[in-house]
């Protein structure tokens, strides 16, 4: 039994190695292929491999959100505004600060005004910011700005207000309710039988693992064997679901963030995700072509392995979904097309895969033969 079942392992890794190394050449040569039927054909292919593993494709006419609501997304994933260029401060903003001190208006005075100005109302509705509300009151109180300023203050304005008055309290909610801990604190048994089965060191899972539920970061992880040196092993990213650029089917973004609507995506797959991705013009109209994972994948190592969980059902068991079909199919049409048209690429050698890949009984070689 142990010994079939390490024979498996093997057929397993061997198989893996096979199909990240077909996709790995195609996506260089795709990467540098010119504009043109060659590139749109290759591209084609790449995606029927991916529609294969249950991941789709979802056209979205532009409904570009403005930089600052691009913002409180971002801040509200992370837990952490970065530093507000004074280019982009209200008038109204740098004044009252120039001169805070000179009002004497209670704290209800300065809720009645907070609650009631636009840019407030937007963004109590991210929790994070909803989290510190009470926070930029006693701030406001406290520094006294101009009542009648503080009434036109705009989202960028408030950003910066938070980022220096309390973004230790701002950060604090994300690192009690992080994704990367709520998953990994749900799927740890999942998570390392994934890796485990890629072939990834035991230390390195160990190290990643203890990363993910202390800060709520997947990358960055060192290290080292008995010798000094590293062990390396993937790295993931927050991936969001629903396009940031175009979020038309959901009704609030703060949506956006909902745990059901990220997934962690390893990084070099993560990249292939986007770059298969592209903008299109028709009817004098801007589309988004984006790539959807498969529903409730919360976590993905490749495109044809990943964990399924629901985030908001976590009772719910559930199984990734299989391929459907042989992968091996698709995977000589890359092989086939990356040979193809890897004299064309620029700065692109010949194309092959590494091997002949024998799997239940059949040959493939780059040059798709049998």
């Amino acid at each position: 039994m142990a010994c079939k079942k390490r024979q498996e392992m093997m057929e397993f890794m061997k198989y893996r190695f096979f199909a990240k190394d077909v996709f790995q050449k195609a996506m260089n040569v795709y990467i540098k292929l010119p504009k043109g039927k060659e590139k749109d054909e290759m591209r084609q292919a790449l995606r029927e491999y991916l529609y294969n593993n249950n991941y789709s494709c979802i056209i979205n006419p532009e409904r570009p959100l403005s930089p600052e609501y691009k913002m409180l997304i971002r801040d509200d994933c992370n837990g952490a505004i970065r530093t507000v260029d004074k280019d982009f401060l209200s008038f109204h903003y740098r004044y009252a600060l120039k001169n805070a001190g000179i009002e004497s208006c209670d704290l209800q005075d300065y809720r009645k005004v907070l609650l009631n100005t636009k840019a407030w109302q937007e963004m109590r509705k991210f929790p994070t910011y909803f989290s510190v509300e009470e926070n930029v009151l006693n701030a406001l109180y406290k520094q006294q700005l101009p009542i009648q300023l503080v009434k036109g203050m705009q989202i960028n304005d408030f950003r910066d207000f938070v980022r220096n008055n309390c973004l230790e309290k701002f950060s604090q909610y994300r690192k009690r309710k992080s994704f990367i801990k709520t998953f990994i604190n749900a799927k740890e048994t999942e998570f390392r039988q994934m890796l485990g089965k890629a072939g990834v060191d035991i230390r390195y899972i160990d190290a990643l693992v203890d990363t993910m539920k202390k800060k709520g970061e997947a990358c960055n992880v060192k290290v080292y064997d008995e010798n000094g040196r590293r062990i390396e092993g993937p790295e993931f990213t927050k991936h969001h679901t629903t396009p940031v650029y175009s979020p038309n089917n959901i009704s609030s973004l703060n949506e956006i963030n909902s745990f059901n609507r990220l997934s962690l995506v390893e990084k070099e797959t993560h990249g292939y995700l986007h770059l298969l991705e592209r903008a299109v013009v028709k009817d004098d109209m801007l589309y988004f072509e984006k790539m959807i994972v498969p529903e409730h994948a919360s976590c993905i190592l490749d495109f044809e392995n990943y964990i399924a969980h629901d985030f908001k059902n976590t009772e719910r068991k559930l199984s990734p979904l299989r391929p459907k079909s042989d992968n091996l199919n698709f995977l000589k049409k890359i092989a086939l097309l990356t040979y193809k048209y890897s004299s064309i690429a620029e700065n692109v050698k010949k194309e092959k895969t590494s091997n002949k890949f024998k799997h239940n009984g059949r040959n493939f070689n780059s040059r798709g033969g049998r």
